[in-house]
């Protein structure tokens, strides 16, 4: 008899472990092509960048498990605006709106900053935003820029749209006199260095005044499990403060 009670207490412990270790799910939802260096993707595979790695070394040693989710931009907020894969996250910013701002991590993970791009060949100086009257300005397709809209509508510099950054700095070579790319500082460097492309051809100006700095922050789920929100909250206080997280960004920028 105690045998058989040993027995039953080692299956129901067996059961027990493999339940407690079967790995909750967590979708991390990542942009295609579009994101780098904040998450960089080879046809849904291979992920790294700075979102990417912190989320990864968030999960590390845990009991989720992390389950990837690649789309284009606007495919992957419309995904999440139906709801989207349960417990959720990705990343996003109180400027951005919908619903990568409605839900987000105590500690942002990174702070944006815009610059504006023009090529060494036209000696140009920015000012103030009226330097770039009757410019292009140079702008990735699926982004808003809220600041130059009234600029842009009023007739004061032209939009032009591109789907790459390569396609964005051929333009600034072909019509270095008319042309100026907005875009992140830390994606302009990475896709600089990506395309093998000498940063000292082009001049590369702040553009704080137009586009104010803003955080990035980890993005939730509106209905995300909170014991998972606290854990990765408390994973991000950990890291920020060990260093962890300075070590990721500098990884790329």
């Amino acid at each position: 008899m105690p045998k058989l009670y040993h027995l039953i207490f080692c299956a129901i412990g067996i059961l027990f472990t493999s339940q407690s270790y079967s790995g909750e799910k967590v979708n991390y939802y990542v942009i295609a092509n579009q994101a780098q260096p904040f998450q960089i993707e080879h046809n849904g595979k291979q992920h790294s960048g700075i979102v990417s790695d912190i989320v990864a070394e968030i999960f590390t040693d845990s009991r989720y498990d992390l389950v990837y989710h690649t789309y284009p931009f606007n495919r992957m907020i419309s995904i999440l605006e139906a709801g989207g894969e349960e417990n959720w996250i990705t990343y996003g910013s109180p400027k951005w709106g919908k619903v990568q701002s409605e839900n987000l991590s105590d500690l942002p993970i990174y702070t944006v900053r815009h610059t504006l791009v023009t090529s060494q060949v036209a000696p140009f100086r920015y000012q103030d935003i009226s330097s770039l009257e009757s410019k292009g300005m140079v702008l990735l397709l699926g982004f808003d820029y809220p600041e130059l809209m009234p600029y842009i509508k009023q007739g004061k510099m032209d939009e032009i749209r591109v789907k790459d950054y390569q396609a964005a700095f051929r333009i600034l070579k072909r019509q270095p006199e008319d042309t100026a790319f907005v875009e992140m500082e830390s994606r302009v460097k990475y896709h600089l260095g990506r395309l093998n492309l000498p940063q000292y051809d082009y001049r590369i100006d702040g553009f704080s005044d137009v586009i104010p700095d803003y955080p990035i922050h980890l993005a939730f789920s509106s209905s995300i499990d909170p014991v998972i929100q606290q854990f990765i909250n408390r994973r991000l206080a950990e890291m920020a403060e060990n260093g962890t997280l300075e070590k990721i960004v500098n990884r790329y920028i």
